[in-house]
């Protein structure tokens, strides 16, 4: 007999897989409020057709695509009323159906929006109804609360309660089906009787394959089986499990291509924005200040709208719902000439379909200071050096004999002897640092149905630095909304800012050269000007030395304020099932105000006449942009084999901002910190004003082609304007094509079940760079404020423009392999990557008569090549027990050079060989350090210098090897020759990720192998210790590890020369490092038991950050504000 099979079509609301709640109940009961039922909405639905002999069901479906409406009807049936013509103009449904079932026997009912064809039965008026119950547990029979139950096709369904039972009623009908699905289980179908049936006992099985995973552009998503590119996505859960500080040092942990240059100046300075590359550089290195910006950084989008640096620092992770970094030139050239150095596209948290819930999660952490890496003289080993040094000998040339007498010096020291003999031994680096105790708090509340969808969040961040007068206070709220009605979308974000930054005064460098034989305070107890001072006898000069506690005591000020807002909007008409338009329009604005108050009683004034004492500085920068774009959008799957995707758009962006500040002096002592306390301008000083505005303008078009999802096709195509580039070349076009096979997908490999993912990638492309300043092509002018009369103002070139000034591209070329084997237990990642930047921007020096230093023009080409890549192995792999255990390394290398630059950038080049010299505060400041040189073949990581031999033991003088290879003790800058790379030969991070049934854990090294960098500690605390730097405090390889006699095998020259020495060879280290950057370890409570509560999930976490580093060479880390390790605690709970 044949079996009748029942069909329940839906248009548009296919293969849920998120959990829905039944809202039907909840509509009808206001509908019938307002005095207006949604049956007779329904019936009321108009629509066009012009169908000539179709069936019925190509009718409904017509019908279900013009409108909200959904069918349920017997296929069997409609077959049977054979083929129908039908024609109408603006009628209603229910005129339109009554004319075509007339004298068929069937008839139509309308049940809200849903309407059920059966065969005509007179005798009864309401639609029969039976009623469904069960339970649902998983496979450990645990009764699973908050599983949907879904009448296939509809929204007719129920959720499981606590108890994991459910009960509701449905419509009679022969051979029903019931979808039941969950989170992290299968979904199941199951088929029920159409006379009702006894209680179902549902078994739902845990879903061991991993999700689709999506990529997200920010203008369109695709499927990363069915993508070319190469892109990686990061979860939420992904990014906290490294750590909680902010996504980008997740980033950091998790993913080979991006990387955080490590700041030694300032270390963990919360107030210091990262230098964050993705496959090395594409400009050249060490011009940041002269381009205005970074040219080597990503290109960040946050919820599809371009974004700052500064704004995803301070994003609550929270918010966010993933990461996704594009790569290569297949994934990042829907961004065009913005994309050559990647793009991070950040995804916020969208409000979830369901009954009102509300989630905290609260962050607290405490972090150390790390000074594992200061290696400093206690106060008898100084002591000891200065007499080495022949401090106290006053024959000693160039030694502090030259201005005091013997009896001085002797006296001098046994003072200092006498104090250091009663436990005089001042740590000095604790002074100004403290363990800092950050919090972050994050409160969402959401809710709403299928047509409607909302989110209020409000979030606090107080983050307090591990030196004391540095913390970043930020209090934001965001407003999610969303609205759907029929074919039209609406979504709005909503974000308000407000932080609050302040920084120390004093740098942490100033405490860690106090020399540790002097006390804090003086005999009262008090906080002294000075640790020593006195006049020295026979001679108008004054011997003194500072006190930095002095300078830390007093009410400096240096903060800042900063309000901003931005409101993202989203509107899209879903023209056809497979073509939607959608327009977008991002404002923002932002005002950020900064001030700084030195006190007049501060050391840098001890020169200067009485009324000129004490400095107030502010500045005000106010920012606003919009940005909007508009894209038709097209996706299908023809013919069951070909999917093709095409996207064309447009977007245009501008940006202004505004520059105003002035600086005061002249502030009588007490706390009297407001400018209205000033003696005015200081001489020369006026307030400052500038202006600046920027503005883009794109044009841009993605294709994809899929032929049964084996063989991959991308085409990429943008044209792009800019205000950055020349006034003859402002558009340009940008482009990118990528490749892919899935292998696995081939019938060869289709029955091989250990192989799950087997795919090749290839792409090229010319994205390029617009992180310059604005209006470089065209000359611009200054208003010469200092001059005036009464015919006015004259004005001045302040830079001089290149109408020329053609875009920054890179030519970016692409082979990938993602592997998955083995039921996915091993996953391969791997690419490599070639990038060749042609033509590069740089400034190059003109003659001072043009008025003007610099001038931006295009020369030479940067190619940098590299690899990198992650690898995964789970041995313990049993999804279904909640039991897993991952490895996994990633790597990168990576090499770079520059071609065809000439003698161009020899101006560079002379001042980076600068000599050092000794500042007026004693102190050896080298003038540049920078190793860095620009040539043709040069490595842009390449370090630069004479090469040296060593330490000749006979003499203790440095022995230099010339270029031809002979020896020499002459220092001659012309034998400078490459002499090391700071670029790692590899790099990557270990990891380790245990999850057993609630509990996880997780840790993550870091390695760094074959790195050379330049030790500057030995540089100038070791060597290049003048008579006046015998004040401050040393290394202590300045006084173990010096040629002191003849015969002697030392890596320093002897203690009592105090000349300059030049930089060699000698002070470049390969440094080999292996460092913790992050232990975690959570637990996921019962969420049955939970539901009891009225709690639907609690989470703990504790995470360790920075815990360890284990390096090859011995130099100070965070020089004016120390590295820190951090310890957090985090509490994640929804109502």
């Amino acid at each position: 007999m044949k079996k009748k099979r029942l069909c329940l079509s839906l248009g548009g609301h296919r293969k849920r897989k998120i959990l829905l709640m039944m809202k039907l109940c909840i509509s009808l009961l206001l509908c019938f409020t307002l005095g207006l039922s949604a049956s007779t909405l329904a019936q009321q639905e108009r629509v066009n057709l012009d169908l000539k002999q179709v069936s019925i069901k190509v009718l409904f479906d017509e019908i279900q695509k013009q409108t909200n409406l959904s069918f349920v009807f017997n296929t069997e049936q409609a077959t049977k009323l054979g083929l129908v013509s039908v024609r109408a103009v603006d009628e209603t449904v229910e005129n339109v159906l009554r004319k075509v079932l007339m004298n068929t026997g069937m008839m139509f009912e309308f049940d809200g929006t849903l309407i059920i064809v059966r065969p005509e039965e007179p005798e009864k008026k309401e639609v029969t109804k039976i009623k469904v119950t069960g339970t649902v547990k998983d496979e450990k029979g645990e009764f699973l609360p908050g599983v949907t139950i879904l009448l296939k096709g509809t929204q007719i369904g129920a959720v499981t309660d606590v108890d994991g039972k459910f009960s509701f009623e449905l419509p009679k009908q022969d051979h029903l089906v019931l979808v039941f699905s969950f989170i992290g289980y299968k979904q199941q179908e199951v088929k029920v009787n159409g006379e009702g049936a006894k209680p179902l006992e549902i078994v739902l099985k845990e879903d061991v394959t991993e999700m689709d995973e999506v990529v997200v552009t920010g203008i369109y998503q695709r499927k990363k089986e069915s993508f070319t590119g190469s892109a990686t996505t990061f979860k939420k859960e992904e990014l906290k499990m490294v750590g909680s500080q902010n996504l980008i040092q997740s980033l950091k942990t998790l993913d080979p291509s991006f990387s955080i240059m490590e700041n030694n100046q300032f270390g963990s300075d919360p107030n210091r924005l990262p230098d964050i590359e993705i496959r090395g550089k594409t400009s050249v290195i060490g011009l940041k200040e002269q381009f205005g910006t970074d040219p080597n950084q990503p290109l960040f989008i946050l919820d599809g709208f371009e974004t700052t640096l500064q704004v995803i620092t301070d994003l609550n992770m929270e918010r966010v719902e993933s990461v996704t970094i594009l790569k290569d030139a297949a994934s990042t050239a829907i961004y065009g000439s913005k994309a050559a150095n990647g793009v991070v596209v950040i995804e916020t948290k969208r409000p979830e379909q369901g009954k009102f819930k509300i989630s905290y999660v609260g962050d607290f952490s405490i972090s150390m200071p790390d000074l594992s890496d200061y290696n400093l003289m206690n106060a008898a080993e100084k002591l000891e050096f200065e007499k080495l040094a022949g401090y106290y000998d006053a024959s000693s040339s160039g030694s502090a004999g030259s201005r005091m007498t013997q009896s001085v010096l002797d006296s001098l020291y046994n003072s200092r002897r006498a104090d250091v003999a009663r436990g005089v031994n001042t740590y000095w680096l604790h002074e100004p640092l403290r363990v800092g105790f950050s919090h972050k708090h994050n409160l969402y509340a959401e809710g709403g149905d299928e047509a409607v969808r909302y989110g209020l969040g409000i979030n606090y961040n107080n983050i307090s630095g591990v030196m004391k007068m540095s913390s970043r206070n930020i209090i934001g709220g965001n407003f999610d909304l969303s609205y759907r009605k029929g074919k039209i979308s609406f979504a709005n974000k909503f974000s308000l800012d407000y932080n609050k930054a302040e920084n120390p005064v004093v740098p942490f460098s100033e405490f860690s050269r106090a020399n540790p034989y002097y006390r804090k305070t003086g005999a009262n107890g008090k906080i002294e000007r000075y640790l020593d001072h006195f006049d020295i006898p026979g001679t108008n000069t004054t011997y003194s030395v500072g006190n930095p506690l002095w300078n830390y005591s007093l009410n400096n000020l240096d903060e800042e304020d900063q309000f901003s807002f931005r409101n993202n909007l989203n509107l899209e008409w879903r023209i056809m099932p497979s073509l939607y338009l959608r327009g977008r329009l991002g404002i923002g604005k932002g005002v950020k105000k900064t001030e700084q108050f030195i006190s007049p009683q501060h050391s840098r004034f001890d020169n200067y006449v009485q009324d000129q004492k004490g400095s107030y500085t502010s500045t005000t920068v106010s920012e606003f942009y919009y940005d909007g774009d508009l894209t038709l959008t097209y996706g299908a799957l023809l013919k069951e084999v070909h999917q093709v995707n095409a996207v064309v758009g447009t977007n245009l962006r501008s940006s202004s901002s505004t520059n105003e500040g002035y600086s005061v002096s002249g502030f009588p002592n007490g706390n009297f910190t407001k400018p209205s306390f000033s003696n005015g301008f200081r001489e020369g000083s006026k307030p400052t004003y500038s202006e600046n505005e920027s503005r883009s303008h794109s044009i841009y078009f993605n294709g994809g082609y899929a032929y049964n999802n084996r063989y991959l096709l991308d085409v990429n195509f943008r044209l792009d304007g800019s205000s950055a580039f020349g006034s003859n070349k402002r558009y340009t076009e940008t482009w990118a094509v990528g490749l892919a096979w899935n292998l696995h997908n081939e019938a060869f490999l289709r029955e091989i079940s250990w192989i799950n993912l087997l795919k090749i990638r290839a792409s090229v492309g010319n994205p390029g760079n617009q992180n310059f300043s604005s209006y470089q092509s065209v000359t611009s002018y200054a208003f010469n404020t200092w001059m005036q009369s009464s015919f006015g103002t004259s004005v001045l070139v302040d830079a001089i423009g290149n109408p020329n000034l053609k875009w920054q591209k890179t030519l970016d070329k692409n082979v990938g392999v993602d592997i998955s084997l083995l039921g996915n237990r091993l996953n391969l990642n791997m690419d490599y990557f070639i990038k060749d930047t042609d033509p590069l921007l740089v400034y190059i020096t003109v003659p001072s008569s043009v008025g003007i230093t610099s001038v931006g023009t295009n020369m030479g080409s940067q190619l940098t090549k590299g690899v990198n890549g992650t690898l995964k192995y789970s041995p313990i792999y049993r999804p279904s027990d909640r039991i897993n255990w991952t490895l996994s390394v990633n790597f990168r290398w990576q090499k770079a050079r520059y071609e065809n630059i000439g003698n161009s950038l020899e101006k560079l080049n002379e001042s980076n060989r600068e000599e050092g010299d000794v500042e007026g505060d004693g102190s050896y400041r080298d003038k540049n350090t920078s190793l860095t040189r620009y040539y043709d073949g040069g490595d842009p990581n390449s370090l630069w210098a004479v090469r040296s031999l060593g330490i000749d033991p006979s003499t203790g003088r440095e022995v230099f090897i010339k270029k031809d290879g002979t020896y020499t003790f002459e220092y001659d800058v012309k034998d400078e020759v490459i002499v090391g790379n700071s670029q790692p030969k590899l790099e990557g991070v270990l990891g380790s990720t245990l999850y057993y049934k609630g509990f996880s854990f997780s840790f993550f090294f870091r390695y760094k192998l074959g790195a050379d960098v330049f030790n500057n500690a030995m540089y100038t605390k070791v060597e290049n210790i003048s008579e006046s730097s015998l004040k401050y405090n040393q290394d202590k390889r300045a006084l173990y590890d010096r040629w002191q006699k003849a015969g002697d095998r030392a890596q320093f020259k002897g203690i009592s020369l105090t000349e300059t020495t030049k930089i060699s060879s000698r002070f470049i280290q390969r440094e080999n490092v292996l460092s913790g950057e992050s232990i975690s370890a959570g637990y996921d409570f019962n969420p049955k038991k939970l539901a009891k509560l009225g709690v639907s999930a609690v989470r703990l976490q504790a995470n360790m950050n920075e815990i360890f580093r284990i390096s090859s060479v011995k130099e100070e880390r965070g020089i004016d504000y120390p590295f820190a390790r951090t310890m957090s605690m985090s509490l994640s709970v929804t109502f």
